[in-house]
């Protein structure tokens, strides 16, 4: 979930490009090459940090003005960050697999049958490949360098393509050089397979609202090097090729069961002190239940989404 390694030809996740390394900052947008000033400070915004272990720290972020995708102004050791990523406590419960079984579901629409095989790149601990398996998906494979588990930081993994399924579920917007990482997986795609990404909307960002958990979440500095509108993810994929199947204004895990809404979590870690890092841990069900606010999202809402989240199915050209 980080930018990719140009070593050994295959996707790999490192620290930040050559460019930004030398330059400590991002200035220039990756998808329009427009620029902004770095000695005008009107243009940058500080958001926190919402992993708690270092929820003492702020990052700027800009709006490229031109196609507005936003940017992370600061370039970090991304290895220092990920080393207490919350992710890795994760495990695979009950409101996890209904929310997998969403994301099965939309699999599925298009075509997927355990006959398929998959790669979920960017996976962290390999949670959805894990339930794909119980439900005798054996073809299904993930990596992650950062995973917690050794299996899926093997890059071999990759040497099981070509795969008919692509999943890129928040992921690219943890990419330095998105282009390099979409060709990449281009040729780990089968003629005629679908890639699955999603990430955060740009489009539906507030950057004024950096107080917020539904705007800070998804914005989540210093992880998220680049975060596109529909159009700007777009124009990206192009350049593979791959057509444009189907985008939803919604993240799968968004879902109309009760408590299990983008809304809902948001609320209730405002209630828990703002760390990210709440999600991952056991539910803290009674102080839930006494936040209000908490109840009314966790009913309604799934119909009051912001959509500050999108997934885009992309389709490569049968040979």
């Amino acid at each position: 979930m980080n930018p990719i390694d140009k070593s050994n030809n295959l996707p790999q996740i490192v620290g930040s490009n050559s460019d930004s390394q030398n330059n400590k900052q991002r200035y220039q947008c990756l998808v329009c090459n427009n620029h902004i000033d770095p000695k005008d400070t009107s243009t940058t915004v500080n958001f926190p940090c919402n992993v708690r272990a270092f929820s003492n720290e702020s990052f700027k972020v800009w709006r490229c003005s031109t196609c507005m995708t936003i940017h992370c102004l600061d370039v970090v050791d991304l290895d220092f960050y990920y080393s207490k990523y919350p992710y890795a406590q994760a495990q695979l419960t009950l409101p996890y697999k209904i929310i997998y079984s969403r994301l099965h579901g939309m699999l599925k629409k298009y075509g997927f049958s355990s006959s398929h095989s998959m790669l979920d790149y960017g996976c962290s601990n390999g949670m959805f490949v894990s339930y794909l398996r119980e439900r005798g998906f054996s073809r299904c494979y993930g990596y992650d360098p950062y995973s917690s588990d050794d299996v899926f930081r093997d890059p071999t993994i990759l040497e099981q393509g070509a795969f008919d399924y692509i999943l890129l579920q928040d992921t690219i917007e943890h990419i330095e050089d998105p282009n390099e990482l979409l060709s990449k997986l281009d040729l780990l795609l089968a003629p005629g397979g679908y890639v699955f990404i999603g990430t955060p909307n740009a489009a539906n960002i507030k950057l004024d609202r950096a107080d917020l958990s539904d705007y800070f979440n998804p914005v989540h500095v210093p992880y998220h090097l680049h975060i596109y509108t529909p159009e700007s993810l777009k124009s990206l994929v192009s350049k593979q090729g791959w057509e444009s199947v189907k985008f939803f204004n919604r993240t799968y895990s968004d879902t109309p069961w009760l408590f299990l809404n983008t809304r809902a979590w948001n609320q209730y870690q405002r209630l828990l002190g703002g760390s990210f890092d709440v999600i991952f841990e056991p539910i803290k069900v009674w102080k839930a239940l006494t936040s209000l606010r908490f109840l009314f999202f966790g009913i309604f809402g799934y119909w009051l989404s912001l959509h500050t989240d999108m997934m885009m199915i992309f389709r490569k050209k049968a040979s």
